[in-house]
């Protein structure tokens, strides 16, 4: 932690000078003192709240992101089952649909890569489906960001792959079924409702019947087990999980 904290202060010192300002010309800018700004650039993180550190490291062009660690893989295994959980109960609720899903789907298009958790093909509409998981919506317009990526760039990358070649695209971010996430959509319903207007009984009514595009919020009450199986071509074909919607 203590080699952390004084990388942390290097790093905001060397941005600072590198744009040829003073200590006290940051100090004004955040609203502080400069003697705050000579003890972060020495490594004292610990003496300021989390607001302050990241104040000052934005008016010298840095951005803090600060993440959970655990001790050992115990808290990159938690994680990883949770979204594995989300992901099991999404492909199961396509399946009993008629979808045919692909996990974590990788895509390269110019420069323009990443993956999607969930690609779905419905083969009668021809409709293909972009499917986000998050087990905590943490960054919203990050999350926009890269959904608006997938939606442009995953239908042709699908259609060249896979031979998928759409005539109705769906977007849906998926959250998983909690007092938490919905007071979380509730704060910023303005975005969501800009964003993903529609929601849960549209989604599903979509799913059936996917004639139209479609951006959504589907609320998913994550299933406790699973009857995936896997065909010999590699996609899944997945039957209907018990107190799956």
């Amino acid at each position: 932690m203590v080699q952390d904290d004084l990388r942390l202060g290097a790093t905001i010192r060397l941005c600072r000078e590198r744009s040829g300002r003073r200590q006290i010309d940051i100090a004004e800018a955040v609203g502080v003192t400069r003697q705050c700004v000579s003890l972060l650039e020495r490594g004292h993180v610990a003496s300021f709240s989390v607001h302050t550190v990241r104040a000052i490291a934005a008016a010298v062009g840095v951005d803090l992101s600060f993440a959970a660690r655990g001790r050992g893989a115990e808290l990159d295994q938690l994680i990883d089952e949770g979204h594995s959980a989300m992901v099991n109960s999404v492909v199961a609720s396509l399946g009993a649909e008629g979808w045919e899903t692909m996990v974590e789907y990788s895509f390269n298009d110019y420069g323009d890569r990443g993956s999607v958790d969930v690609l779905a093909w419905h083969p009668e509409e021809r409709a293909l489906l972009i499917v986000e998981t998050k087990s905590r919506l943490a960054d919203l317009q990050a999350t926009c960001r890269s959904l608006d990526t997938k939606a442009r760039v995953v239908p042709k990358s699908a259609a060249r792959d896979l031979g998928w070649r759409a005539a109705v695209v769906g977007v849906v971010l998926v959250l998983q079924e909690s007092s938490r996430e919905r007071a979380a959509v509730a704060r910023r319903a303005a975005i969501f409702a800009a964003s993903f207007p529609a929601r849960d009984l549209q989604v599903r009514e979509w799913l059936g019947r996917p004639a139209r595009p479609l951006r959504g919020l589907w609320f998913l009450q994550i299933a406790s087990d699973a009857c995936a199986k896997r065909g010999s071509n590699g996609r899944r074909r997945v039957g209907r999980v018990a107190g799956a919607d």
